[in-house]
């Protein structure tokens, strides 16, 4: 069991945020381990390219978000890669987080198939000292533990969670098709009437 005190950071593009995400991070603030539970959306990640805009993709996590939000006080937004300049390294939000809850546990929630490539970060030893990882597998799925730095703390669960990806979604408002039930309502209609993904 995590320390009290713990704090679960959650980062990534959300391009758009969708039912899988929601269901994770409703499932990790049901289990009662985080003191608080920050989601970060990235500013410019620097392994991926985004097809939204910064302020959209903020816009759409907080409206996905709003609900959860009015029932948890362990809930948290952070605007910290959004309103920063250049690429978004986890190691900087990391420190940042780590001088705003100093004494505090810091968990990284990390997907396993983002883990698995965790040896690509930038300014690994400093993340290795600063935060612990919290492994999110599928059922049945196994981590090639043989790739993970041995000064990385992590700790694996296994969340039944939906089979759901953002370039899924991304790919059928592009060809116009069905994609409503796969997002929050409200965030459906954000990329509706905004046009985002080119939706009509």
């Amino acid at each position: 069991m995590i320390a009290t005190k713990s704090i679960a950071l959650f980062g990534g593009s959300f391009d758009p945020i969708h039912n899988g995400h929601l269901f994770l991070i409703e499932e990790l603030i049901n289990s009662g381990r985080f003191e608080k539970f920050i989601v970060i959306p990235a500013g410019a990640p620097w392994q991926k390219s985004v097809a939204a805009s910064s302020a959209d993709r903020l816009a759409m996590v907080e409206i996905a978000l709003k609900d959860v939000m009015s029932q948890s006080n362990e809930l948290e937004i952070s605007r910290f890669e959004i309103d920063g300049s250049g690429p978004s390294y986890a190691f900087e939000s990391i420190e940042y987080f780590r001088s705003q809850n100093p004494g505090d546990h810091l968990v990284w929630i990390i997907g396993s198939d983002a883990f698995a490539k965790i040896d690509s970060w930038k300014e690994l030893e400093k993340l290795a000292q600063s935060v612990e990882f919290l492994v999110i597998n599928r059922p049945h799925q196994k981590i090639d533990i043989t790739r993970i730095p041995s000064s990385i703390t992590f700790s694996q669960i296994e969340i039944d969670a939906i089979d759901l990806s953002s370039t899924q979604i991304r790919k059928l408002v592009g060809e116009s098709k069905p994609f409503e039930s796969l997002v929050p309502l409200g965030v459906a209609s954000y990329i509706k009437s905004h046009g985002i993904y080119a939706a009509a």
